[in-house]
């Protein structure tokens, strides 16, 4: 039997933009979960910002319920009462989608589940409350689920280019490297590295090499020449990363719990998996992390919570943060190149490309993530049109 889906949304605390496309994203996300039968957004809707929004939402058939700004918190009430309505009006719905991040709505996850709801939120992840999201079945930033097929169908055909760019320097330099990459003592483009036997290689049974140097990716090569890179993101990438969630959570003075500061830093960067680094659960990421001195761990109450290690977070700068300010100048050259600020991912894609900036190895699985990434820690504005992801600088406040 099909799943029975049921919106409920606090438009005030997620508030896309009119031409954003949320609205078909938003239908293609329940499509997955189920059958939609119950659409209701709460809000002002005498404020003139929300307007267009109020007309699409309309025509799209969802359910318009006016709160008045003067009743403080009626709307989180309102929506509360309605979602705790529709566990005994209409008991054949399974699942909720709650769109909104604020942590008022902790007590009605804890409902939804104690009836065998499952609950899955999307969210704006500069405002959402990390205990709200750690008690759903799944959570989004909302602009991770606007459609723009058209924009990343041209970034992968970029990327594609890239990696066969890639490849091809990967075949010159292991025809270079030859049977000398087996020697104990190896250079690699001008840097001393690490020649390891690996045991049984590819189909001439000849021992793999891998070769270690410093500041770069594995390369493993049989006596043929052959070299493959290891893509996988450098550890200290994700202690960095790491660093940034509880430094961020401290800004905001909140508590950053073991559970809370995984929500952020999964807000920071959705790709982001512990095992990829070889851990086998998140504790045993986080207090590897500590035994780097990344962070801290400190016991208050019987839990445990993560403190940032200043000196660790100015002692250079980490190449998320290097990608970010490229992915800048990118932009700001395309600006003075084209007489306009806002791009396409295409055209960034393949600028970023040139910069040698590879989103793969910083951790995220696409270019949108890439960017999404940059527009959560307010570098770039993203503006969603025609189909398609544009990106400009963030503009002044």
């Amino acid at each position: 039997m099909e799943d029975k889906v049921a919106i409920l949304w606090d438009i005030e605390n997620v508030t896309p933009s009119a031409n954003s496309q949320f609205l078909e994203g938003l239908k293609e996300y329940t499509e997955h979960l189920g059958k939609l039968t119950v659409c209701r957004v709460y809000g002002d809707w005498t404020k003139g910002y929300l307007g267009r929004l109020s007309r699409q939402l309309s025509e799209n058939g969802f359910e318009l319920i006016h709160i008045p700004v003067a009743r403080k918190n009626s709307a989180d009430i309102s929506l509360i009462t309605n979602a705790v309505e529709l566990i005994y009006q209409y008991p054949h719905i399974t699942k909720i989608v709650l769109i909104t991040g604020d942590a008022d709505f902790r007590p009605l996850l804890y409902t939804l589940r104690r009836n065998g709801k499952s609950v899955h939120i999307i969210c704006n992840s500069s405002n959402a409350s990390e205990e709200l999201l750690s008690l759903a079945d799944s959570f989004k930033d909302y602009r991770e689920i606007i459609p723009g097929e058209a924009a990343e169908e041209a970034a992968d055909a970029a990327e594609e280019r890239r990696i066969q760019r890639t490849r091809r320097k990967s075949r010159e330099s292991g025809q270079r490297v030859g049977l000398a990459s087996r020697v104990a003592g190896v250079i690699v483009e001008g840097q001393i590295g690490e020649a390891v036997e690996s045991g049984e290689g590819g189909e001439t049974g000849e021992p793999t090499v891998t070769l270690r140097s410093e500041g770069q990716g594995n390369i493993s090569g049989t006596g043929r020449g052959a070299v493959q890179e290891d893509r996988r993101p450098p550890v200290d990438l994700a202690f960095r990363l790491l660093a940034e969630a509880v430094e961020t959570m401290e800004k905001q003075k909140k508590k950053p719990g073991m559970g809370a500061v995984k929500v952020r830093l999964k807000m920071l960067n959705p790709s982001f998996d512990e095992k990829t680094f070889g851990f086998k659960s998140w504790n045993d990421f986080v207090y590897a992390a500590r035994d780097r001195g990344v962070v801290d761990l400190k016991e208050e109450d019987q839990a445990i919570y993560l403190q940032t290690k200043p000196k660790a977070l100015l002692e250079q700068k980490t190449p998320l943060t290097l990608a970010f300010e490229t992915l800048m100048d990118v932009l700001d050259s395309l600006t003075r190149e084209k007489g306009k600020d806002t791009h396409s991912l295409a055209s960034i894609s393949t600028r970023l490309s040139d910069r040698n900036v590879d989103w793969t190895t910083l951790g995220y699985k696409r270019l949108k993530d890439f960017i999404l990434s940059a527009a959560k820690r307010d570098y770039i504005d993203v503006i969603f049109e025609n189909g398609g992801y544009w990106v400009r600088r963030k503009k002044e406040s």
